[in-house]
């Protein structure tokens, strides 16, 4: 079996190699799951690559985000660089870089565990797209794991150390709907980490999962078939890279010793979390909470971990202030980067209205600027006093500055894109022809999501003119109602995430709809392995969803009649997606979206409770598709947003978590316009 280690910078890369790691996995700056790791530039990439293989290793790329319209060059361009670096694969998730992935047949390409293989139907649907390995969801039993991996000509990967994200296979919603961070674009700000109050409690960390180790377990995973071990901890210090290593290098090979037991439990000391192998036994309870343990990084390794900027001296700049001519002097500096700048002298008048040149280097500690705050201060003459229209100007300068000064040490990638590749992407830079996502929102929904077969028929009865969506729904559920739909037939819902254990359930309610003549919407790849089989039309649906037009394109291809657009998009990738898509796109304008969906069981005197945390976001816990599923209390709204709101084929209304359906469909989105959320639309994803 294949070691496999985290490399979240180049001193990373070294350790795991030196400690004995087969393979390295690593990110550039962008377009990566873990964009908070120092990760690799252009310049260092080959450099670094070519030590991995002189040292008998492989390196892996990982580009596995949702990429957005705008990026799709970049991502071009990052598998244009792998290929001139002889990178061995590159992980993936967007069904973009599959679009692109025949012009690169040097490289092999591995899906990431971002995109939810979770069954032997999802690796069977991987082998049929081209992709030589799958990292499998983190969340199966050893059973399951023997099943998908015993799909012929295609491997598998699994992870056996480091911490566990509660989603399912990382797809959560949550930093995002807090404040635009997406974990799907490898920005999670870690909401789950803190302490969360659950229906009057006390405080506590439900939603903090144990780290995974499965040391014990390695024979069996060899058993099962599994061809590579994953440790996880891009964001993680040499140090610790190392140790990870050396521990389950020397389990391979000679076995697991009382040694190696106490040495992986000292990995533990890192994060302070308990361990588990809890999934791997099948087991779904006592996943989460406090540990009880002290975090506490080994004394011979440095803490440089990320999201510690007082660490990094990449996420600091410098100001140098003094007199020169009569003018203020402010040198700015940032990485390699400085530019000086002059301001007036003036003569203050009234002291309340101006600032002391000492108090400056303060007063900007205590807001960061273009996310960063300032490592060093100097100042000439610390008691003059500086009128604070000209710190406003100061602090306008300096976030131009280091706006700038950031871009140049990202270092965009400048490579040239191959013919093949670049006639896929001039494809997708032009407005599109009889485009069919020119129908302007105007407030009005025509599709509405309804949670169970039922309340569908009811709904139906009640509200008509709508198109709607079941979902959830069971063969024999659609066999014993008597519920005539007519002309309008429903979509019926796949779920987001099913095992080897449905397979069965869900061929049988996929052999229904194909003789009742209903469309089906797949929300995975397993889901759209087995829609495809049966025979059934199919539609693409926030489980597939999508920020850019080549990845609708090749969805299409794969006969998605229409694909959702990701509900985390913010207005300006909603209004590039639907003018450059010939496939119709629809949007999800009014909902309570799953911001977290988990294999992790709750005790049941939690189901149905609100958890909230410290800054009031409030969700409740219910149980659907046999998974934890947390939706927000309060929903999101675009109804207001009519007079310049998007472009698509269609609008839809999300009412999972609604009391009452067309009450809550009647209800004004204008009224409530000054509260009312809209997600990421009037804000930036990030």
């Amino acid at each position: 079996m294949e070691l496999l280690a985290p490399a979240g910078g180049p001193e990373a890369l070294v350790a795991a190699v030196e400690a004995g790691a087969d393979a390295v996995y690593f990110g550039l700056k962008e377009l990566n799951a873990r964009r908070g790791a120092e990760n690799f530039t252009q310049e260092n990439l080959a450099r670094n690559v070519g030590f991995v293989h002189e040292k008998g290793a492989k390196a892996y790329l990982t580009l596995n985000i949702d990429v957005s319209q705008r990026e799709l060059g970049e991502a071009a361009r990052q598998l244009e660089l792998a290929r001139q670096c002889r990178v061995d694969a590159v992980l993936v998730k967007d069904p973009a870089v599959l679009k692109m992935m025949p012009c690169f047949p040097e490289i092999d390409f591995h899906f990431s565990t971002q995109a939810g293989i979770s069954s032997s139907a999802g690796v069977r649907a991987a082998r049929e797209l081209g992709i030589k390995r799958v990292v499998l969801a983190r969340e199966l039993s050893i059973d399951e794991i023997r099943a998908a991996s015993s799909v012929e000509g295609i491997e598998t990967e699994v992870f056996v150390q480091g911490a566990l994200c509660f989603c399912m296979s990382g797809h959560c919603l949550l930093s995002s709907w807090l404040g635009g961070r997406s974990g799907n674009r490898g920005l999670c700000a870690s909401p789950c980490r803190f302490e969360w109050k659950a229906g009057g409690s006390d405080g506590g960390r439900f939603l903090s999962m144990h780290d995974l180790s499965l040391l014990e377990r390695l024979d069996d995973l060899k058993q099962a078939g599994v061809a590579s071990l994953k440790i996880e901890g891009r964001l993680k210090n040499p140090g610790w890279i190392s140790k990870a290593v050396s521990v389950y290098r020397r389990a391979i090979d000679n076995g697991v010793d009382e040694e190696l037991r106490k040495e992986v439990l000292e990995l533990g000391e890192y994060t302070g979390r308990n361990f588990t192998d809890a999934y791997l036994k099948g087991c779904r309870k006592c996943l989460t909470g406090d540990s009880g343990r002290i975090s506490k990084v080994p004394e011979d390794v440095e803490a440089t971990t990320a999201g510690q900027p007082e660490s990094l001296p990449d996420d600091t700049y410098g100001i140098d202030i003094k007199i020169e001519n009569g003018r203020l002097a402010c040198v700015f500096t940032h990485g390699v980067s400085s530019k000086k700048y002059l301001y007036p002298v003036s003569l203050v008048r009234s002291p309340e209205r101006a600032v002391a040149l000492g108090a400056v280097g303060e007063m900007l500690s205590e807001d960061p600027i273009q996310g960063l705050l300032p490592g060093n201060f100097s100042v000439e003459n610390s008691e003059l006093q500086m009128p604070r229209n000209i710190l406003k100007k100061l602090r306008e300068d300096l976030s131009s500055f280091l706006r700038l000064a950031k871009k140049g040490t990202e270092e965009k990638i400048k490579v040239k894109i191959p013919a093949d590749v670049q006639s896929i992407l001039d494809g997708c830079r032009n407005t599109v022809p009889d485009n069919p996502n020119m129908m302007k929102f105007n407030g009005v929904i025509d599709v509405v999501r309804i949670p169970g077969y039922g309340d569908a028929c009811e709904f139906r009865r009640r509200c008509t003119g709508y198109r709607i969506i079941i979902g959830s729904a069971g063969a024999h559920e659609i066999l014993d109602s008597d519920y005539d739909w007519g002309r309008s037939l429903p979509v019926i819902a796949l779920p987001p995430v099913f095992f080897e254990g449905d397979i069965e359930r869900m061929k049988s309610l996929l052999e229904v709809c194909r003789a009742r003549g209903f469309t089906v919407e797949i929300n995975s790849w397993d889901g759209w392995f087995l829609a495809r089989g049966a025979g059934v039309g199919f539609e693409a649906g926030p489980g597939m969803a999508v920020l850019n037009s080549m990845a609708a394109g090749f969805l299409n291809e794969k006969g998605c009649g229409t694909v959702a657009v990701s509900l985390e998009a913010d207005s300006r990738q909603m209004e590039d997606l639907a003018l450059r898509s010939s496939v119709p796109l629809r949007i999800y304008a009014y909902g309570r979206p799953v911001l977290m969906i988990s294999r992790a069981d709750f005790p049941p005197e939690f189901h149905g409770r609100i958890f909230q945390d410290r800054r009031n976001c409030s969700m409740r816990l219910g149980i659907e598709w046999n998974l934890s599923v947390f939706r927000p209390i309060e929903p999101y709204d675009l109804r207001h947003e009519a007079k310049r709101g998007p472009a698509a084929a269609s609008f839809a209304a999300d009412l999972s978590g609604s009391v009452d359906f067309s009450s809550e469909l009647k209800r004004s989105g204008a009224a409530c316009k000054s509260t009312v959320k809209t997600f990421n639309y009037q804000r930036k994803l990030r």
